[in-house]
């Protein structure tokens, strides 16, 4: 099991849970200091958790493309949860110039869908290859 980089999603302790060639997939684990009132995950966890994946999902892409920098997130949450973990998978294409569009997908570890999420991130190194 992989860590992240970021001290914030170390703060979350979320990790990689998976990866391949064209994908990532972070995890991370119920504490109740993640949850609502109601003992659900928040819903600023599951956005956090879907950003967390786009970026890492680029670098996997474009390890030397970064920075990564989210300009929108949008996100439509579809069930609530409070299973032990959620795990949001995430992969990325190339729009245009430095732009691109990550499409992910959080499910819980009951395997409920429990979110869809579009992000849009800007590469500002980013060379595209000739």
């Amino acid at each position: 099991m992989d860590i992240t980089h970021s001290p914030f999603e170390n703060f979350l302790k979320m990790y990689v849970a998976e990866k391949g060639k064209d994908f990532c997939k972070i995890g991370l684990s119920h504490r109740k200091d993640l949850t609502n009132p109601h003992g659900i995950f928040h819903g600023g966890v599951i956005a956090s958790i879907a950003d967390t994946a786009a970026v890492q999902s680029l670098h996997i892409l474009y390890p030397t493309g970064g920075p990564y920098f989210t300009v929108s997130l949008s996100i439509t949450y579809k069930n609530p949860t409070s299973a032990k973990e959620i795990f949001a998978e995430a992969r990325s294409r190339h729009l245009r110039s430095k732009f691109f569009k990550t499409d992910v997908t959080i499910t819980d570890s009951d395997n409920k869908l429990i979110a869809q999420a579009e992000v849009k991130s800007f590469l500002p190194n980013y060379k595209q290859d000739k």
